[in-house]
């Protein structure tokens, strides 16, 4: 898992319904597609499991392979709950784009508006961090907070997901904000792109205060039940922890631990089923939704075709404008790719991480989508 490596919806409570409880997809050659390339993923000794679901034009596919626990057999579910990492962030930026749109916040708002005491800091010779620095990973802000999290994913050793437990587990969000305080940026906030959770968990923070709510609540208020994600949250329910599962870093036997997420865990904390991510597929391709559309809006074009919207990567080729986002923990890893001018989006997760894991994900969805559009 390396750090540095897409009008309402409400009047589709009734297609939701039928959609996803009724008429599963019965396609025979996107269910074969399906099934070819899981069977491919899980073939690889290091891979657990693997969970696969398409969205196409109002009907979704999921198909599921492997087993969650090594020699148990026993195969995930559309029930199965798993971390999804970062695609938490561009659940982020649909609320960051609701409050623009609501006019809580600005692009333009510097951060320092929406913290107490002294942050100087957060600016370069005259030059703040703002809102859409935040947004587009170019606020300078480092990787993690505290920044002894970012050697672990440098070494990679087998022990990360002990070690980074322990970390989580020490650290609050009065440490966060000493932390904050201790920055120094190096240059012009807007310049460069350089991967930062800590700016998400400050965006968190932001949002919390502009809605006087936690970031559960805006989460579940403005996305989540209008959306019948009913599986997805950062801090589940009892009644839902059973159906969470783990994974496994690297060649370990023994399963990671579960994030703890003592933080507003807006880049990386949420949980998801399958299901619940292709709805969340089916409203990023909702062209009629004005938080959706502001929220894919491009706010930084960088080296290598780098363009990056509300914490969306914005890609652009013969597919046409996608977007998507890879998410990992010590113990799983996801990728969602969304391709409207297809209709269409897919939603790929294992309980497997590693160095290696984003680069197989990432291939297997590229050669499902390449076969689903030659169909």
């Amino acid at each position: 898992m390396r750090t540095k490596t897409v009008a309402s919806f409400f009047f589709l409570f009734t297609f939701l319904q039928t959609a996803f409880c009724q008429n599963r997809g019965t396609d025979e050659t996107v269910n074969a597609i399906l099934t070819k390339y899981g069977k491919v993923f899980v073939k690889d000794k290091s891979i657990s499991s693997a969970t696969i679901g398409i969205y196409q034009k109002g009907e979704i596919y999921t198909q599921h392979f492997g087993e969650l626990h090594k020699g148990q057999g026993d195969t995930p579910t559309d029930e199965t709950i798993y971390e999804i990492g970062s695609v938490t962030k561009p659940m982020t930026g649909f609320l960051v784009a609701k409050a623009v749109l609501d006019g809580k916040l600005q692009l333009s708002d510097t951060v320092q508006n929406y913290l107490e005491g002294d942050y100087q800091n957060l600016s370069y010779q005259g030059d703040p961090i703002t809102i859409q620095h935040l947004l587009t990973h170019t606020s300078g802000l480092p990787t993690f907070l505290p920044k002894a999290m970012g050697p672990l994913f440098e070494n990679l050793n087998d022990d990360v997901p002990t070690q980074y437990f322990e970390l989580e587990k020490q650290y609050d969000k009065t440490r966060f904000f000493e932390d904050l305080k201790s920055i120094q940026l190096v240059e012009k906030p807007g310049t460069t792109y350089n991967y930062s959770n800590a700016g998400v968990d400050l965006l968190g923070h932001i949002l919390e205060q502009v809605y006087d709510k936690d970031i559960d609540s805006l989460l579940k208020e403005n996305l989540f039940t209008p959306n019948q994600m009913e599986n997805t949250g950062i801090h589940l329910p009892t009644t839902k922890l059973d159906n969470l599962t783990q994974g496994y870093w690297k060649t370990n036997t023994s399963l990671s631990p579960n994030q703890l997420n003592t933080l507003w865990a807006t880049g990386s904390g949420a949980k998801s089923t399958i299901v619940d991510m292709l709805k969340f597929i089916a409203l990023q391709l909702d062209q009629n939704n004005a938080t959706v559309q502001e929220s894919q809006r491009v706010l930084f074009e960088g080296e290598e075709l780098l363009k990056v919207g509300y914490l969306w990567r914005v890609w652009g080729d013969k597919y046409g404008r996608s977007y998507n986002h890879h998410g990992g923990t010590t113990g799983m890893q996801n990728w969602l790719f969304i391709f409207p001018k297809y209709d269409l989006g897919i939603s790929i997760i294992t309980n497997q991480s590693g160095p290696k894991t984003p680069g197989k994900l990432s291939n297997t969805a590229q050669k499902i989508l390449k076969a689903l559009v030659k169909a």
